[in-house]
């Protein structure tokens, strides 16, 4: 993984809690920014057209869009890394 997970959450999201749920059962490390207490993270958010969280990037791209938190997988998560991994490297 060349870059950083990070997970924009607030207090008391069930989304956001199974959001990082997942992510610890899958073994990724990411960093958590709760946009309630966090008012840059907030700005972030809403500066990239978001309403609701959570909002999972990597390094600077948006990797959970239009997908329900409920249905959102390994392997979606693995495909979007790898993705990006893979254009990054043919630069």
């Amino acid at each position: 993984m060349k870059h950083e997970l990070t997970l924009y959450t607030q207090t008391n999201c069930v989304y956001c809690d199974m959001m990082k749920t997942k992510l610890d059962q899958w073994g990724y490390r990411y960093n958590s920014v709760n946009i309630q207490e966090d008012a840059a993270g907030k700005s972030y958010v809403l500066s990239e057209g978001h309403r609701t969280v959570p909002q999972l990037y990597y390094g600077s791209t948006h990797i959970n869009p239009n997908i329900n938190t409920e249905e959102y997988t390994q392997s979606i998560l693995e495909e979007y890394i790898g993705h990006l991994d893979s254009a990054h490297e043919s630069i």
